[in-house]
């Protein structure tokens, strides 16, 4: 029976290993590709080596090496799910030790569930998932050691080693010893204190000479999230429920004879509570309305404009995702013609405020790289670096790569090529962009880096130090080749109901390079703009199609004028266009 009941535990624990994979693979796939631009691995001494000389520096050396490989399909969920496994066996293990008269295995999966929940953040640094993995091994290891002074004297050298490679897990190692010691009565149980006071002097050493900036950051796992930013309280909740798991462990005795009820219990109670605590978690912690936007930033960064537009279907109220659909939507040079078939909420949908956030910093650098202004794509750009949680953004770091080459400042470019160079997913980009170095004609003969060439301004704008509309007026009248920056012009005035604004740039610059034909969402406009005068229209050659659509508007309007359901009767058959938009929203 006993035999039996271990493959059962083992069989229900390869069950919730692949459910784990499958469901992570299903439904945080984009999770992943995400969280590998938080972070840069390179490989060189370098950059090696003055993460080495800080305490924590080797976990975070192999979570950023292991988040490298993000990239690949499949790679993140296997790894993430390859962490969770081994961190719950090997506290399996390590209970084991202390008391085998009992399955740990199904128990253990719940400090492993809650590590788990914290990789849905992108604030954490997946570094402490490996620095607690090391933790256990070297736990697993001080057990098996029965000699007591050998064990001491092991965990002395422990102690000291954990604290420099995996940072703040060196106190909960400590304290896990220490509750060892005293919980089976060793004789060297009181000698065991020495290890708290150990990780104190190593703690407080290493605050005092700078090595690490704040005391929580050396004795709390607030060493693995952003620094800027406070923790949410599940971070400490692996260490609060090992300690617990190992103090019953070390408080119950082993039963040799279970009566049937028992061992049933023993089966079924762990089993369950580990499913209550997955559902429990996901819920709290998933981040489930952050994934639509995840996979709006890949496909935007591999450029799948398509994926981007069909994913826009619908009512949408997130400034974000409406910035994203704009922004596909002008890659495609379709944004003044399609702009409102979609749900558009105003001027933040076009041009998203800049608040200082590593994912708004991307996303502008890429819209104002759409427009035009380089300058403030490469300032964005710097921005994003700045504020990123790892070591370096390789996406912002191509885009400096681009910007640079697209100046001129090959010595510059050349240095960032030389860093994405020493990455495993980047290189081959990396070499390829050298054949610009110092190579103007090569620079003009690129359909991209030529054309953002050819629109560049003898001013740079940085910051819009002249007011958005002069600087995107600026773009398009030095080189009208370029639609995005009148476009977004027009959709900015069009977003704001600025009519009046938009009856100057129509008669400033229709027939002209700058604007020489009117898109459908412009002609609408036209339309509100001169509703009684049909010479207008004609004036800006307003589609037949656009007018007969309007006379039908302007009927359905009239009958239904008293009817208090008119936005919605309005919205089913003309929500897709300006007058909708102007009238109801």
């Amino acid at each position: 029976m006993k035999e039996k009941r271990k493959y059962i535990v083992w069989a229900l624990f390869s069950l919730l290993v692949i459910a784990l994979f499958v469901f992570l693979q299903q439904e945080y796939r984009y999770h992943f590709f995400f969280i590998e631009q938080n972070f840069m691995f390179r490989s060189s001494l370098d950059y090696i080596m003055p993460h080495l000389a800080v305490p924590g520096g080797l976990a975070n050396m192999v979570g950023e090496f292991l988040i490298q490989f993000y990239m690949f399909p499949y790679a993140g969920a296997a790894i993430t799910t390859a962490l969770i496994a081994l961190v719950a066996l090997l506290i399996n293990a390590l209970l084991r030790q202390i008391n085998s008269g009992y399955s740990w295995l199904l128990l253990a999966c719940i400090p492993a569930l809650s590590l788990f929940f914290l990789h849905f953040d992108f604030n954490y640094k997946p570094a402490g998932t490996v620095a607690f993995l090391l933790m256990l091994i070297a736990a697993w290891g001080g057990l098996v050691i029965k000699n007591d002074r050998f064990r001491f004297a092991y965990n002395l050298v422990v102690v000291s080693c954990l604290f420099w490679c995996c940072g703040s897990v060196f106190v909960l190692y400590a304290l896990l010893m220490v509750l060892y010691e005293f919980g089976t009565g060793k004789p060297l149980r009181y000698w065991s204190l020495l290890l708290v006071l150990l990780a104190g002097i190593l703690g407080e050493m290493s605050v005092r000479f700078a090595l690490i900036g704040e005391y929580k950051l050396i004795f709390l796992p607030d060493m693995f999230y952003h620094t800027r930013l406070q923790p949410k309280s599940l971070i400490y909740f692996s260490y609060i429920l090992l300690i617990l798991l190992y103090a019953v462990a070390l408080w119950l005795k082993p039963v040799k004879e279970k009566k049937l009820f028992f061992k049933l219990a023993e089966l079924t109670l762990p089993f369950v509570f580990v499913l209550l605590f997955a559902g429990w978690g996901l819920r709290e912690y998933g981040d489930e309305k952050a994934q639509h936007v995840k996979k709006l930033d890949y496909f935007s960064r591999t450029g799948q404009w398509d994926e981007v537009i069909n994913e826009s279907r619908g009512s949408m109220t997130n400034y974000l995702y409406i910035c994203y659909l704009n922004l596909a939507l002008a890659e495609k040079g379709q944004l003044a013609e399609r702009m409102f078939l979609y749900d558009q909420r105003g001027v933040d949908g076009l041009l998203l405020k800049w608040n200082k956030t590593f994912s708004i910093s991307v996303l502008l650098s890429d819209v104002y790289y759409s427009i035009g202004n380089v300058a403030l794509a490469q300032e964005m750009a710097f921005e994003a670096s700045v504020s990123v949680l790892g070591s370096g953004n390789p996406r912002m770091l191509k885009r400096l790569v681009e910007t640079n080459i697209i100046y001129g400042e090959y010595k510059v470019a050349g240095k960032y090529i030389d860093l994405l160079e020493q990455t495993a997913y980047y290189k081959k980009w990396a070499r390829e962009q050298r054949r610009f170095l110092y190579n103007d004609a090569a620079v003009e003969e690129d359909h991209l880096l030529g054309e953002k060439r050819r629109g560049l301004l003898v001013d740079s704008y940085l910051s819009n130090t002249n007011g958005l509309d002069r600087d995107l007026i600026n773009l398009a009248e030095h080189y009208p080749a370029n639609r995005n920056p009148i476009e977004y012009l027009g959709g900015l005035l069009l977003l704001a109901k600025d009519l009046e604004g938009f009856k100057t740039l129509l008669e400033t610059y229709y027939g002209t390079d700058v604007l020489p034909v009117l898109p459908n969402g412009f002609q609408e406009a036209v339309i509100i703009l001169s509703e009684k005068m049909p010479e207008e229209w004609a004036k800006y050659r307003v589609g037949q199609a656009v007018i007969d659509r309007f006379g039908q508007y302007r009927k359905s309007i009239l009958a239904n004028k008293n009817n208090q359901a008119l936005p919605q009767l309005m919205a089913r058959d003309y929500g897709n266009t300006y007058w909708f938009y102007f009238m109801f929203k």
